[in-house]
């Protein structure tokens, strides 16, 4: 098997690492998350950080070069991806649960908001 890493990983592989990974429950403010229906993006259920009431959520449709410039970007910004080997070597679902929510969190809020 060749190794692709995020940055040549296809799309379709990208969103699905996303909609399949296993947070197993240790981010509260992760909801889920599912693939469109045209499958071209991914849903990610967040805790709305705007609300007033912390039970509010919001939903983001990202594409996969939307998580990829994410990754890059949470990155560049030096937070503790500790899988950024694996995760540029491998792919995305190569990472961990942390990597993965930072990632996300970039993706959807432009920072880490949580955790």
């Amino acid at each position: 098997m060749t190794n692709t890493g995020i940055f040549t990983q296809s799309a379709d592989s990208v969103l699905q690492d996303v909609d399949e990974f296993y947070f197993g429950g240790a981010l509260p403010w992760y909801h889920g998350s599912k693939l469109t229906e045209d499958g071209s993006r991914v849903l990610v259920t967040l805790d709305d950080p705007e609300a007033d009431d912390e039970s509010q959520t919001k939903d983001y449709e990202l594409s996969a070069s939307q998580i990829k410039e994410a990754f890059r970007k949470a990155k560049g910004k030096g937070y503790n991806l500790c899988c950024t080997a694996d995760i540029e070597s491998e792919q995305l679902g190569f990472g961990c649960v942390q990597d993965l929510d930072i990632i996300l969190q970039t993706a959807c809020y432009g920072e880490l908001v949580f955790g």
